[in-house]
Formats: C-alpha cells, sequence, structure tokens
C-alpha cells in the first residue's frame, strides 16, 4: 500500500553555527531518498567559520551516494571566497557523475557570483523548484 508520507523530503540534518562578532549562520539539508535530491538551505554569512563546519557535512552525503545537490541561497547575506571555492568545488567533484545547483539568490550574493563567474558554471535558478527539478532531470 501507498504511503504519501515516505514521498516527503526527509530532514536529515540541522546546524546553526556562529562565531564570536558574526552573524549567526544556518545550514538545513532536506534530502528526498526518492529522487536522492539534497536541498541545502542556507543562512546567514557563509564565511571561512561556516564553510568549516558545511565542507564535511556535504562530503558525508557524497560518500553516502548522493551526488544532487540544490543549494538554496535565499536566507544567504554574504558569500566569501571559500564559500565560492565549496560551490566550485563540489560542482567539480560532481561533473560528470551529479550536479549542483544554486537558487534563489540575494541581490548581494549574485553580485559576488556574477562578478566571479561563478555563474558562467552553475546557472543559477530563480526558485527552489526550478533547482530541483534541474538536479532530477540531471541538466
Amino acid at each position: 500500500m501507498h504511503n504519501p508520507e515516505q514521498d516527503q523530503p526527509t530532514q536529515r540534518f540541522l546546524r546553526t553555527p556562529t562565531g564570536a562578532g558574526a552573524r549567526p549562520f544556518g545550514s538545513r539539508f532536506e534530502i528526498d531518498d526518492a529522487t536522492r535530491v539534497c536541498v541545502v538551505s542556507l543562512c546567514g554569512n557563509l564565511d571561512s567559520a561556516a564553510v568549516d563546519d558545511l565542507h564535511p557535512q556535504v562530503q558525508e552525503l557524497v560518500r553516502a551516494g548522493y551526488r544532487r545537490f540544490v543549494f538554496d541561497l535565499a536566507g544567504l547575506e554574504y558569500i566569501g571566497s571559500l564559500g565560492l571555492r565549496l560551490f566550485m568545488a563540489l560542482a567539480n567533484q560532481l561533473k560528470g557523475n551529479g550536479i549542483l545547483a544554486i537558487c534563489e539568490l540575494e541581490p548581494k550574493v549574485r553580485s559576488v557570483i556574477e562578478a566571479t563567474k561563478v555563474d558562467t558554471i552553475l546557472k543559477p535558478h530563480a526558485t527552489r523548484e526550478e533547482a530541483v527539478a534541474a538536479a532530477v532531470a540531471g541538466a
């Protein structure tokens, strides 16, 4: 018998680290086991301390066989060079065997991503739904 609750993504991790004098950073991982898509919602500042916390969590999922990632940046206020590097390294790691999509970019974050030309490699999607659809399709 079909259980509709099984169609819902499961939340696996929740981290909200903060550093002295830094704006709080938060990440929420939602994993849809049916589509094998991991949606990572970020908020606050993606600075070096946040990357230090986020990177091992993402790599744990890669080691577990997940290859479709969507980063929802709707709540992200700042992205530093290490945050950009995290996205680019993951995109390269998944190349030919997965996908990384980004969506819901705030204006400040969008300007950094465009200025660094990251948007030529990771096409930003307007909505989470578009990004998830692209991840499922592998495009």
